[in-house]
């Protein structure tokens, strides 16, 4: 892997910052929720006001009396909460990165490699199927082929392979996550092998 510290660094900033944002959100709903019995909206609103005791037409008159109590707070628990939506995204295509040893420049090189290999697979079917019909053109003896017959016959850009990408730096997940909890760069044998050559 040719960055492991910055990757590593932004895996553990991604998830930091996840892990604050769902604290953020998770602690202003508590506050919230104290709020609500501190005041005894519930109470309030069975009793003197004659709404039933049940969540369906209680919620309405609680999101109401939250929205205009606490509209500041209901904006920063739904915005921290979409923020840390973000950051999950975010979390889960860095550790992909780290769990499959490849930096965000290299995947965007496999997807115009894999490209560049499937259309010179299809160049080359493409060149086997004009020769194939020359062939067929070309010889006079046999029999023509019927319509329904040819209609049915597998093309031959059909019978393209699979395309495979060969990461070199790859070593399996066991040994990628490794990698990334201890990167090499921190190991003793490399301190090591650094003082030794500087």
């Amino acid at each position: 892997m040719a960055y492991p510290c910055v990757q590593h660094s932004s895996v553990l900033d991604l998830s930091w910052h996840f892990l604050l944002c769902i604290y953020g959100t998770i602690a202003i709903g508590l506050v919230l929720a104290g709020r609500l019995k501190e005041l005894q909206i519930v109470h309030v609103l069975t009793v003197y006001y004659g709404v039933d005791n049940s969540l369906r037409s209680l919620a309405p008159y609680v999101v109401q009396w939250l929205l205009d109590a606490h509209n500041t707070q209901i904006l920063l628990m739904v915005f921290m909460g979409v923020v840390s939506l973000l950051l999950a995204g975010f979390f889960a295509y860095h550790a992909n990165l780290c769990l499959t040893n490849t930096t965000t420049n290299e995947t965007f090189k496999w997807q115009d490699y894999i490209s560049w290999q499937k259309k010179l697979i299809e160049a080359r079917a493409s060149t086997a199927a004009l020769k194939a019909n020359i062939a067929g053109m070309t010889t006079e003896g046999k029999p023509r082929e019927g319509k329904c017959k040819s209609f049915f016959r597998q093309s031959l850009l059909q019978d393209t392979e699979a395309i495979v990408k060969k990461n070199v730096y790859d070593k399996g997940f066991f040994h990628n996550l490794y990698e990334v909890v201890f990167p090499v760069s921190t190991r003793a044998s490399f301190l090591h092998t650094k003082s030794k050559s500087g």
